[in-house]
């Protein structure tokens, strides 16, 4: 039987080892580990600041890259497009001064920009089927299609038909109210309201985000699209940027990864997912020269890219 003496001395040895800790942790101990730990923050207050001057190096050297490219790119680019007609495409959610910037290198190559169609979301929201079936019946009707296609189909064949061709027309009064039909419905914006075809067009990717099916269902839409438009033109080049994933969205995606994702689509349109860089809209006007030269690159850093930047042909 377990008596108060035993319960007395189980005590006094807490206490007597309670007493040793506070000892050594007032005497030896402490300096030992305030030592070690004063270096330790030593050390990493040394490492981050090494980490932060190679940053900001690395940034000054992104920019001077940036700002050489500026400069050089309208000798770059210069008449390699005379003679062309482009038209610029952008996808739902692009970047602007990337759009701005692709139109500009689009001028100094010295092809002329017949406009700029930015594509809306309604294009690719299930819901809005019953509308697009209707501008798309409008159009035809204005250019004077024969066409099979409905629905989609017949739409997308609507905004080849205004956009491309790979025997350039005038505007018209027709292809002014097909375009406008598409522009009502909301499903386009344009920057000219009388459209001239071209025979190159540029499409400018945009992100999109949301569960496996959606993207799967826009990758789709957007390979649709490219391909109505390389079957259409003398070349098609889709340029973007790389892709920021969206917040609490499962997967992230572009026009850039779609194309390259299916074969198909990667055998007749060329890519760039480094049109936001410096050195990214001349990439893309040396890319468009490829194709017209029946060479179909994929350029860039991310996935599928075959290269980094296209050749620089005299």
């Amino acid at each position: 039987m377990i008596d108060f003496r035993y319960h007395l001395v189980s005590i006094i040895s807490v206490f007597l080892a309670l007493a040793v800790g506070i000892v050594l942790g007032a005497g030896p101990l402490q300096a030992n580990l305030g030592d070690q730990l004063g270096d330790q923050v030593a050390a990493l207050r040394t490492e981050k600041q090494a980490l932060n001057d190679k940053l900001t190096t690395s940034e000054k050297l992104v920019d001077a890259s940036d700002e050489f490219a500026t400069a050089v790119q309208p000798r770059v680019v210069a008449e390699r497009l005379t003679g062309h007609r482009v038209v610029v495409v952008v996808m739902p959610s692009a970047d602007g001064t990337m759009v701005t910037n692709i139109e500009d290198v689009v001028r100094q190559s010295g092809a002329a920009l017949t406009g700029t169609l930015s594509v809306g979301p309604d294009w690719f929201d299930a819901g809005r089927a019953a509308e697009r079936d209707q501008a798309g019946r409008a159009g035809a009707t204005a250019l004077g299609l024969d066409s099979t296609a409905t629905g989609d189909g017949l739409v997308l064949h609507v905004l080849a038909a205004l956009a491309v061709s790979k025997t350039p027309t005038g505007a018209t009064p027709a292809r002014a109210a097909a375009l406008k039909a598409l522009v009502d419905a909301g499903l386009l914006d344009s920057s000219v309201a009388d459209l001239p075809s071209a025979d190159v067009a540029i499409v400018v990717s945009g992100d999109f985000a949301g569960e496996d099916s959606v993207v799967a269902a826009r990758s789709d839409a957007v390979r649709s699209l490219v391909e109505s438009f390389a079957g259409s033109s003398r070349a098609t080049v889709v340029a973007g940027g790389s892709t920021v994933a969206a917040a609490g969205q499962p997967v992230t995606s572009n026009a850039v990864r779609a194309v390259r994702e299916n074969s198909q689509t990667a055998n007749v349109a060329a890519t760039v997912d480094h049109a936001r860089s410096g050195d990214g809209p001349a990439a893309v006007v040396l890319a468009v020269e490829d194709v017209l030269d029946q060479r179909i690159g994929h350029y860039g850093v991310d996935a599928g890219a075959t290269a980094t930047v296209p050749r620089v042909l005299p």
